[in-house]
């Protein structure tokens, strides 16, 4: 058996399982039983724990139990068939790790070629793999200025680990060399190449390789034409849980509550997509008749319908919508938002869905990690689903979600931990007492926070990668706070004092810049 040292509570609804090295972690990961329990939602493997995120149904130690009984005795006896992946061996920076490890560069890439890899975990982006191998002679600091966006296809080291990375991001990673095999492929019946317990071997190759970018047809189904999209519009719907290990993370609505009210109104599944509007300002033409309701911030709705004078000449009527109320839209309205005065995100559902590709099942834009639905742009025309739902719609769908305004005081429970011990007793004392100023950079990835005190750590060294949650508060070097959102990573580097309760996840993506929050320990 392979029993963690400990695990710690990471909110209300998950886990986190922690080993002592990276091998007792990759191992206990490969031996958990496959019969996992019912409603564990995801398993996160990374350097030294395991998460494990569950529905409200399940018990903790059930979940504890189940992490107790990984064996990995017989996965330690099998020996995975390698996956080659071609590398012209270029990089920008193959020079200076040469120099950094006192060899030449042909002994990296001989080093890098010849060594027997493994997946140790994912994150960071869909598809980035942790490579780990025994040999260490690899090993090697990350850049101490990382870059604003390091190219597709680039194969880097940091650390202790080799890796892909499978789209233009920004990174620190020191790169040698790139690559023209896709790491993540939505278009795959698995997107991600690379998954927990792989192995991988690296073929030096002096032809020039490029990564192919997939092809993302445009919808041709009647709906509306988008004269202004706002500050940000966006296709979400509940996302796609299910698939962390793989590094993608559930994203979907940031107020689900708001997200789901829109779709009872109109009679669809809670599964269907809706329009998230961010602070409003949104103008939309629809060709088509429709029916819609719209919940969430109260950004106030305007209907304008052609219609004609006493006389008989055009004229135009403008028509305020009620919120959670469903209303007929006739081909040829235009649908106008103003600017939320309370809360930040506005839900549009249509009766029978918005139409938009699936990745992973899910239609959601992840604003993170760019899967899904590009963010839609003046012009963008959006389909709505020809299929209409059984259901009735509902005469009035009460709101959801508080909202909060800039001169508000929101308060949210939280629980602390799972590294609420890597902080100092008065930071622990400070995050429950001090007021916090929600900042002007918050977005769907974290609400970014700011406070005079700062939460300070007892131990600053860096926190190897592990899996968070959304609603965590996770403190970088900064001290200052940020609680994740729907886009948040997989994995983060920095501890995480708290977690705010599921109940209360919905408010913190309504709160605005400018409002005070406080927190509140149960």
């Amino acid at each position: 058996m392979t029993a963690p040292q400990r695990i710690l509570p990471v909110g209300q609804h998950a886990v986190l399982a922690e080993y002592a090295t990276l091998a007792d972690t990759m191992a206990a990961f490969a031996g958990l039983p496959p019969e996992r329990p019912e409603g564990v939602i995801d398993v996160v493997p990374a350097a030294r724990t395991i998460l494990v995120n569950f529905a409200v149904h399940v018990s903790r130690a059930e979940v504890e139990e189940w992490l107790g009984s990984a064996d990995a005795s017989a996965v330690l006896a099998t020996q995975p068939v390698p996956i080659d992946i071609d590398v012209v061996y270029n990089g920008d920076d193959l020079d200076e790790v040469a120099t950094l490890l006192g060899l030449s560069r042909d002994t990296v890439v001989s080093l890098h070629t010849e060594s027997d890899y493994r997946v140790a975990f994912t994150g960071f982006a869909p598809g980035f793999a942790y490579l780990v191998a025994p040999d260490t002679r690899l090993h090697v600091p990350r850049r101490s200025s990382p870059r604003p966006r390091v190219p597709a296809g680039a194969v880097g080291l940091a650390g202790e680990f080799s890796g892909v990375y499978p789209r233009a991001t920004p990174g620190g990673w020191q790169l040698i060399g790139h690559t023209g095999t896709a790491l993540w492929d939505s278009e795959r019946e698995q997107p991600a190449l690379l998954h927990p317990g792989d192995a991988v071997r690296f073929r030096a190759v002096r032809r020039s390789v490029s990564l192919a970018t997939p092809h993302m047809a445009k919808a041709t189904i009647p709906g509306i034409t988008v004269i202004k999209p706002g500050l940000q519009l966006l296709v979400q719907d509940l996302g796609r849980p299910g698939h962390a290990a793989d590094g993608v993370t559930a994203s979907g609505a940031a107020d689900r509550a708001a997200h789901n009210a829109a779709n009872t109104a109109v009679g669809n599944p809670r599964t269907a997509a809706t329009l998230e509007l961010a602070l409003g300002g949104a103008e939309l033409h629809f060709d088509v008749d429709a029916v819609v309701a719209i919940t969430g911030a109260n950004a106030p709705a305007t209907l304008t319908t052609p219609g004609a004078d006493v006389d008989g000449s055009p004229d135009v009527i403008d028509t305020p919508i009620a919120p959670g109320t469903p209303t007929a839209i006739p081909a040829g309205g235009t649908l106008t938002f103003g600017y939320a005065s309370r809360g930040v995100r506005t839900y549009l559902a249509v009766r029978g869905g918005w139409a938009a590709p699936s990745t992973l099942t899910s239609q959601a834009t992840d604003t993170l990690s760019g899967l899904g639905p590009a963010p839609i742009t003046a012009g963008t025309r959006v389909g709505i689903s020809p299929t209409q739902p059984s259901n009735a719609v509902t005469p009035v769908v009460p709101a959801p979600t508080p909202l909060a305004a800039p001169a508000d005081t929101v308060t949210l429970d939280v629980t602390f931990g799972p590294r609420a011990d890597s902080f100092t007793a008065q930071a622990r004392e400070t995050l429950t007492s001090a007021d916090f100023i929600v900042s002007a950079t918050s977005d769907r990835v974290g609400l970014r926070l700011e406070s005079g005190t700062l939460l300070e750590r007892i131990n600053t060294a860096e926190l190897p990668s592990e899996g968070v949650v959304r609603g965590a508060i996770q403190v970088p070097a900064n001290g200052q706070p940020v609680i994740f959102l729907a886009d948040h990573p997989v994995t983060g580097g920095y501890p995480v004092i708290a977690v705010v309760v599921p109940r209360h996840r919905d408010i913190v993506a309504q709160v605005p810049a400018g409002t005070t929050v406080r927190f509140r320990a149960i």
